[in-house]
Order: structure tokens, then C-alpha cells, then sequence
């Protein structure tokens, strides 16, 4: 009888603590949220932190505060219990797909949940047939959750440990075995609780059951400080990116080395030598190749002023779309590179063609429209610094398939007449 209470006593002292920490860890991740900007996948894990409290929340509701506000014992087949379970079933699996979603975007930048209204019904189905399924019993409810928590546990723990090299870190190792452990802990979980229902449990699944709690708090913050590692990593890549950007920035020499003049743009010897490349190495991102369809056209019908001013509109329009971290380098005669770390090929080359197509026309001295800005992109998408050259070869074999398709028999400058003398262009 004593033994029983003891352990009583310490299974609600678990629930409270791991709600205690559980809460703190929501606190944590909100107040760093303040500090970070653009990282999707920091969202995704604070929202995944703030269900499973929610989820323990309403087991301290269930097994703490109803007894003492209820005047007679609740059984669990009463409305308010079987709430309490569903909240806590969907809150559970919420944070599982949050948790996977988060991994994802950090990875590889994919947003899993972009049908947030679909998973979160299938959520609730499944919360719904595993509340029937077994008959409001908690235990068994556990069990229910075990092959979601066991397939999305692995999953961001696979994610993270399958990383290339360029991207491996502490943070990601420490993320991927606490995501293990996690995994592990939850295949025993269905196990042990899948006993506890049967007449005479092992030893070993009683005492797993009966300090669930504290096992799930300690792997808990594990993870949640990893998940901190990662984000403070990802930060310093991109501090130590723009401390690179500002000393060439004060190094006159250096400078006039790396930029083009012209367009103010890095040149394909900065990017030789990894200028501005530090975001970039340390995640996924995007190449884009843009050219000028029209360049030597307007150099030969108006002069290389004209030319030189067409160049200049294209990098200032393309360098209008970038982030601090983003990169753009003269690659060529008229090509542009960009480099876009996390960010995903199809979304960037929507955003160019669509401040491209803003791009006003040279005009004459008697405002007539002349000539329009004419660009062809390629993009190709990267995982590692491993395999940005490769991406940049797609992504120029891509513009070029772009610039064919775009190219009219006749070329020219678009419907605008060249004409016998020159003109003098506005810009």
C-alpha cells in the first residue's frame, strides 16, 4: 500500500514538473522568437513546444484539478474527460507534425504544413477514432499515439543525422540523437503501456509507465537546448557573413578587386574566393543565372552608354529583391549570379520575373519609349556547399532553354524601330 502511493505521489509530481518544463520551454523559444527573423523552422518547433504543453495541460486538468473542484470521483467516460483526452491526443499529435515540419524547412527548406487546415483534420480524425478506439483509457490512448510519435520522431532524427558534411554541426548532431532518443523512448512507451493493460505487467513497463514523465522531461530539454544550438548556429553563419561583407567593404584595395565597377555587384573572382558565401555554405538555398536578352543590341543601336545604363537598371532591379545575406555577382559580359541561401528556386524566380517586368524603358529626349529591359533566368536549387558549381551549371543550361524559348525569329529591340542617328538616351 505504501509502495503504491509513493509511486502515486511521484507520477503527480511528474506531471507537474513536465508541465512546469514544458512551459518554460515555450517561454524560451517565444522570447528568442523576438530575436530571430526569416527562420520558418524556429516557428514551426515553438508551435510544436506550445501543443505538447497544451497536451499536459490537460492532463493536469484531468488528474489534479478535477478531483479537488468535483465533489464525487469522475469517471472517464463523462463529456468533460473524454474533452480533456481529445485536447490532449490532438495536442500530442500536433507537436509530432510540427516537429517534422520545423526539421523539414531546417534541412531542406520544404514546408510540409502549407495545407494546414488538411493536417490539422487528419489530426482531429485520428485524435477522434483513437478516443473511441480506446474507450477513453489513457493508457491506451498512449499506445495510439506510439507508431506517429515513433515515424515522426525518426524522421527528424534522420533528417538531421543525413545532413552532407558542410552542414554538420553540434547543434545537428545533438538535435538528431535527442530526436532518437525521443523515437526509442516512444516505441518502449507502446510497448510498456500496451501491457499495463494486461493482467500482470512486467516490472519494467510498470516503472517505465510510472516515470514516464521524467524521462519525457530530461529527453524534452535536450532537444529544446539542441534546437537553441542550431538557431545560435545559424545566426553566427550569418553575423560571421555580413563581419566578411563589412571588412571588404572598408578595404578600398580589396574592393576594387572584387566589384564590379560598374554595377556595384561582386565579380566572379569574389565568388571564386568565397566572398559573402559564409550564409550560403552553412544551408539550403537557390542559384539563379539572369541574362540579358537585348545588351548588344542596344549597344549597337544606341552606344555602350545606353548599354551600360541597361546594366546597371538590371543589377540595381535584381539587387532590390535580395536580403542582407543574399548575393549578387557579375558572372559575365551580361550575366548575373545570385545566390540565395534558404530559399527555394520557384518562389525566387516568381519574385525576379515579376520586379523584372516593372523595369521602366529607356526613353529619348522626347520621352518616347526606345527600349525595354529584356532578362532570361535559370534557377537550380542546392543542398550543401558541395554541390553549388553543379547547381549553377543547371541553372545556366535552364536560362539558356528560358532565352530560346523567349527569342522571336527576328530578335531585335522588341517592336522599336533603330533608328539612322543616334539618339540621346534618358537614364
Amino acid at each position: 500500500m505504501i509502495e503504491g502511493d509513493l509511486t502515486a505521489v511521484v507520477s503527480f509530481i511528474g506531471v507537474v514538473v513536465q508541465l512546469g518544463g514544458e512551459l518554460l520551454l515555450v517561454l524560451l523559444f517565444v522570447l528568442l522568437r523576438r530575436y530571430v527573423l526569416r527562420r520558418g523552422y524556429f516557428a514551426a518547433w515553438t508551435a510544436a513546444w506550445a501543443c505538447g504543453a497544451l497536451a499536459i495541460m490537460a492532463l493536469v486538468m484531468r488528474y489534479i484539478i478535477m478531483p479537488r473542484l468535483a465533489p464525487a470521483p469522475i469517471d472517464d467516460s463523462s463529456v468533460a474527460v473524454r474533452l480533456l483526452y481529445l485536447v490532449y491526443q490532438v495536442g500530442k499529435l500536433s507537436s509530432f507534425a510540427l516537429f517534422v515540419s520545423g526539421t523539414a524547412m531546417y534541412v531542406t527548406g520544404t514546408r510540409l504544413l502549407t495545407h494546414r487546415n488538411l493536417v490539422f483534420l487528419g489530426t482531429l480524425v485520428y485524435a477522434i477514432a483513437s478516443l473511441f478506439g480506446s474507450n477513453g483509457n489513457l493508457n491506451q490512448l498512449v499506445v495510439w499515439q506510439a507508431p506517429i510519435a515513433v515515424v515522426s520522431l525518426g524522421a527528424c532524427a534522420a533528417l538531421l543525422f543525413t545532413l552532407p558534411a558542410s552542414r554538420r554541426t553540434l547543434g545537428s548532431v545533438a538535435g538528431g540523437g535527442a530526436f532518437a532518443a525521443l523515437g526509442t523512448l516512444w516505441l518502449l512507451y507502446g510497448i510498456a503501456f500496451g501491457l499495463r493493460t494486461g493482467a500482470a505487467p512486467p516490472a519494467w513497463s510498470v516503472g517505465l509507465v510510472s516515470f514516464n514523465t521524467y524521462f519525457d522531461l530530461l529527453l524534452n530539454i535536450s532537444l529544446g537546448f539542441a534546437m537553441v544550438v542550431l538557431l545560435m548556429e545559424d545566426g553566427k553563419r550569418e553575423v560571421d557573413d555580413a563581419q566578411a561583407e563589412l571588412r571588404v567593404a572598408h578595404d578600398q584595395l580589396r574592393r576594387a578587386a572584387l566589384y564590379d565597377p560598374l554595377t556595384d555587384s561582386l565579380n566572379r573572382r569574389a565568388f571564386e574566393q568565397g566572398v559573402g558565401l559564409e550564409m550560403a555554405r552553412g544551408t539550403f538555398g537557390t542559384v539563379v543565372i539572369a541574362d540579358l536578352d537585348n545588351l548588344k543590341e542596344v549597344n549597337d543601336a544606341y552606344g555602350h552608354a545606353a548599354g551600360d545604363h541597361l546594366l546597371r537598371q538590371c543589377a540595381d532591379l535584381l539587387r532590390s529583391t535580395l536580403r542582407p545575406y543574399d548575393k549578387l555577382y557579375r558572372w559575365g559580359g551580361d550575366e548575373f549570379l545570385l545566390v540565395i541561401p534558404s530559399a527555394r528556386g520557384a518562389d525566387v524566380e516568381t519574385r525576379l520575373n515579376e520586379v523584372l517586368a516593372t523595369a521602366a524603358p529607356l526613353t529619348t529626349d522626347g520621352g518616347a519609349p526606345v527600349v525595354r529591359l529584356e532578362v532570361s533566368l535559370g534557377a537550380a536549387d542546392y543542398t550543401s556547399a558541395e554541390s553549388i558549381d553543379d547547381s549553377i551549371k543547371i541553372a545556366d543550361e535552364r536560362m539558356y532553354r528560358h532565352k530560346n524559348i523567349r527569342k522571336s525569329p527576328e530578335r531585335g529591340l522588341r517592336a522599336v524601330n533603330i533608328p539612322s542617328r543616334p539618339v540621346s538616351i534618358q537614364y
